[in-house]
């Protein structure tokens, strides 16, 4: 399941933005990079463990995820971060895309964020009732794919060869995950393994089916799936010879 996760992150990463559901996005790509606060306050927003420096907002792994979150957050609070790329680690080396903002709009641009995951809560967790979940799809739809959309961009899936497994250490995400993933029509599952909780959607057609929800469709493709014509077969004939008029001197002799 997924083998090619690069070209997956590029097409999600290329998807449209939706402006009521830009922040959820950006919301959950934060949340899966950074610890919640020990001690949750009224008001207390997060930051992420390892960043000292005053513009960092917080960091990815890969550069799609980082884009992603910077358009989501420009879309969903007006203000523009801007993406920087640092090799980090002594013996192995790794890439490290820092989402970077002034530090007048930290501020700002974190309770934007704490917003953003209430609408998420809020969206899921309280509006879509045990047994209304086809009811209430029309309504989470949009909201659930934001979340999936977030969680693949920024969570590298167990490799295996059936189903989508994913590794968060947030309970709450990994909540948020699960009821996402019941509005997109996939049945899961959770265990712990050495403090995290891992997310298991074990049936192929349906990890399939929901992945396929997040990416846009290609318009082209579907003009080629239209006029695409199934070939009838027909009998194997010889091609007809075309017989070239004898010249004069094949007609002289033929006299």
């Amino acid at each position: 399941m997924l083998s090619d996760l690069t070209t997956l992150r590029r097409r999600l990463q290329a998807s449209p933005l939706d402006d009521e559901t830009a922040l959820i996005e950006a919301a959950v790509l934060y949340r899966s990079v950074t610890a919640p606060p020990p001690t949750p306050r009224p008001g207390s927003v997060s930051r992420p463990v390892g960043l000292v420096e005053l513009d960092a907002l917080t960091s990815f792994d890969t550069a799609d995820a980082a884009e992603r979150f910077a358009a989501a957050v420009a879309r969903g609070c007006g203000v523009t971060p801007y993406v920087t790329c640092e090799v980090r680690g002594i013996r192995h080396k790794h890439e490290m895309h820092v989402v970077r903002v002034d530090e007048a709009s930290q501020h700002a641009v974190r309770t934007a964020l704490s917003t953003g995951w209430r609408n998420a809560h809020a969206g899921l967790l309280s509006s879509v009732p045990n047994g209304a979940i086809l009811s209430g799809a029309r309504r989470t739809g949009p909201t659930a794919i934001a979340v999936w959309r977030a969680l693949l961009l920024s969570t590298t899936p167990v490799r295996n060869n059936a189903g989508l497994r994913l590794r968060l250490r947030d309970a709450d995400l990994l909540s948020l995950a699960v009821r996402a993933a019941q509005v997109l029509g996939a049945s899961t599952h959770t265990r712990s393994t050495a403090g995290l909780g891992v997310l298991c959607v074990d049936d192929p057609e349906q990890a399939y089916r929901l992945v396929e929800n997040l990416l846009p469709r290609l318009p082209a493709m579907r003009r080629l799936a239209a006029r695409r014509v199934p070939v009838q077969p027909t009998p194997a004939t010889r091609p007809a010879r075309y017989a070239t008029p004898p010249g004069p001197g094949r007609v002289a002799a033929a006299r």
